[in-house]
């Protein structure tokens, strides 16, 4: 029943999200801007300290439920994640965590930030990489749409909708976008959470604070019998299942470990 819950209210705010950044009228940003302030990385450059309290209490208890519903990117991945594994037999294995690369992306992401270096910090943080993707990639395919309702409609006398003109907006940006978005897409159908547990500043930190997390999935040694069914889903490869542990820092609370755990 969590997963479930959990699963819906990713798939609703990736949604809403993505609208946020198609929508060229402003309609939407009055019913639901407020998702795209209670972002990490923006509240924090936003000096929104009630959003950045807020989201650490949550990671502190729950662990890193934000990358796993509220943040654009991460539900992103995991539905080119659930794709690609509906497309392959090969299941998830355990890894060990890639400390050096994502402390080292972590430094790189704050000397960026602190030395006004902005195009190369915004290539690492989550947000602005799904609004880039999604401005870019998404929004031309939105607008052609918009233009061919808006055609039907005006050939059947209705002025509901009305043209808008399609253009590249910076060329070395759809790039950068283009590049972004086959590099997650097939980071996801390989190896599930890749990005956000060795790229994203956002993930590193919380995935810190979701060492001390007050609720955690934990394995009950005298109930498993070893299977390997939780490792085998776990899009974050974070679970040992020979060692019955688990990398707290890099599980972004998806659940589907429990969902197939027989024991």
């Amino acid at each position: 029943m969590l997963r479930k819950i959990r699963l819906t209210c990713g798939i609703i705010c990736l949604t809403l999200i993505t609208l946020l950044f198609l929508d060229f009228t402003g309609t939407l940003h009055g019913w639901f801007g407020w998702l795209a302030k209670i972002q990490f990385l923006p509240a924090v450059l936003a000096l929104n300290v009630g959003v950045v309290v807020l989201l650490i209490i949550l990671t502190g208890v729950f662990g890193r439920i934000y990358c796993s519903v509220i943040c654009p990117l991460g539900v992103f991945q995991d539905v080119a994640a659930w794709i690609g594994k509906k497309r392959k037999k090969l299941p998830y294995s355990y890894s060990p965590a890639l400390s050096l690369l994502r402390y080292g992306a972590l430094a790189i992401f704050i000397i960026t930030l602190v030395a006004g270096v902005s195009f190369i910090a915004t290539l690492f943080a989550p947000y602005s990489a799904y609004g880039r993707i999604a401005n870019n990639l998404f929004q031309p395919i939105w607008l052609w749409g918009n233009n061919l309702f808006a055609h039907l409609a005006e050939r059947a006398g209705s002025y509901a909708f009305y043209e808008v003109d399609i253009w590249i907006k910076s060329l070395p940006t759809f790039i950068v976008a283009a590049a972004t978005f086959v590099i997650l897409i097939l980071l996801a159908w390989r190896n599930g959470r890749t990005y956000c547990n060795t790229i994203c500043p956002v993930g590193t930190v919380l995935g810190f604070l979701s060492r001390y997390s007050l609720f955690c999935i934990t394995i009950d040694t005298e109930k498993c019998n070893k299977c390997g069914l939780c490792a085998r889903h776990c899009k974050a490869a974070c679970i040992n299942a020979k060692e019955h542990t688990i990398d707290y820092s890099r599980c972004v609370v998806c659940m589907d470990c429990l969902g197939k755990c027989k024991q």
